[in-house]
């Protein structure tokens, strides 16, 4: 019950393989992505409340294997995809004696895969990694793609998401589905925004499966597996196509940040309240609004984003209200504005994106106001 995609990103070529149960193989499936040998060491960074399920299955199987292995839990939360986080790792790859044919195995959500990434990209100026989402969202979206990175603190407290990074594919992308189950509802549903966000730009077959899969993915059963397979799949082809088109975010990859350039000001001042993909709900409604008020999209049409949004049970509004002001500083700083343009990402009406540079900044406060930031 596998189903196997290619991430290509430039030169290099990765499966990305979406099964159930599968984790129990990952040392095999090492083997074959990094040429046909153990690595000399696995170095496994892992979310910290994780570590003794799915941390411990990937170590338990390099171990049968008879690879060396090192185990570093740290806290999965924005705060923590730090630079102190990754001075971590470099001790740990320090410690146990990384060399070049070692391999470093990120294994949890998007901030594990992001931070495990970096510092595969940054050891030795690069050895191999893999990548073992347990997430929703880091199966569709943030283990796809090779970027990885780090948060800088701002001033006044605030962080800028991944302003340190690397372009770093993984050598393998391991989605093992049974995953899912252990995950609380919230953790879950927060991976259906960037499910929706594919589907608004890419694939529109994806959107009837949201509702199903969210009321059974804690289900064995499999026909549940199944179709969380195929969510995953569908979802994840999206983001491959266009990463494959646009490897390094020159052009049609910025479709992908759908959404994010508001949800990343969102994330700057709610961290410990909003997740991402609730923070990436939020801006898509703001985008639509924003996509309105420039004539992409009808006001109905917006509505409409605001419903589909809310039928996956999330949240439309901010979780209280502030200035737009604050959150167009934190837009400031999103790194995908260039000098003093704005580039936005601005749905239509017929199932696809705009990639907008230079778009003005009154259309971020429309997009804030939508949903419930004040003047």
């Amino acid at each position: 019950m596998t189903r196997e995609l290619v991430q290509s990103v430039g030169e290099s070529r990765a499966t990305v393989a979406i099964g159930s149960g599968i984790l129990s193989s990952i040392a095999l499936r090492a083997r074959t992505a990094i040429g046909g040998v153990d690595p000399t060491h696995v170095l496994i960074v892992s979310d910290a409340s994780i570590d003794a399920t799915w941390g411990e299955a990937v170590a338990h199987s390099f171990a049968a294997a008879g690879v060396a292995v090192t185990r570093i839990p740290l806290p999965a939360s924005e705060a923590s995809k730090s630079i102190a986080s990754w001075q971590q790792i470099m001790d740990s790859a320090v410690s146990a004696k990384l060399d070049r044919k070692s391999l470093i195995v990120a294994v949890g959500g998007g901030i594990v895969t992001d931070l495990g990434g970096f510092a595969a990209a940054t050891y030795l100026r690069g050895i191999p990694w893999i990548a073992v989402p347990t997430t929703l969202l880091g199966m569709v979206d943030a283990a796809l793609g090779g970027k990885t990175g780090v948060n800088l603190a701002l001033a006044g407290g605030t962080l800028g998401k991944n302003l340190a990074g690397a372009f770093w594919p993984p050598s393998a992308v391991i989605c093992d589905v049974a995953s899912l189950a252990t995950l609380p509802e919230r953790e879950f549903r927060s991976g259906l925004a960037e499910c929706l966000k594919h589907a608004m730009i890419g694939d529109p077959s994806i959107e009837p499966l949201l509702g199903g899969v969210s009321a059974s993915y804690m289900s064995a059963e499999a026909g549940d597996q199944w179709r969380l397979i195929d969510l995953v799949a569908r979802s994840a082809a999206v983001k491959l196509a266009i990463v494959a088109r646009d490897p390094r975010e020159q052009g049609e990859r910025m479709l992908l940040n759908f959404g994010h350039t508001f949800a990343h000001a969102i994330e700057s001042h709610f961290s410990a309240e909003v997740l991402h993909g609730e923070a990436v709900a939020l801006g898509l409604i703001a985008a639509a609004f924003a996509s309105a008020a420039s004539g992409r999209m009808t006001i109905a049409q917006a509505r409409g984003v605001v419903a589909r949004v809310a039928a996956l049970g999330f949240a439309v509004r901010l979780p209280r209200a502030i200035p737009i002001e604050m959150l167009e500083k934190a837009a400031g700083f999103d790194k995908k504005r260039v000098g003093m343009s704005l580039t936005l990402i601005l749905p239509t009406g017929d199932g696809t994106a705009h990639i907008v540079r230079g778009a003005p900044t009154d259309l971020l406060r429309v997009g804030f106001a939508a949903i419930g930031a004040t003047d």
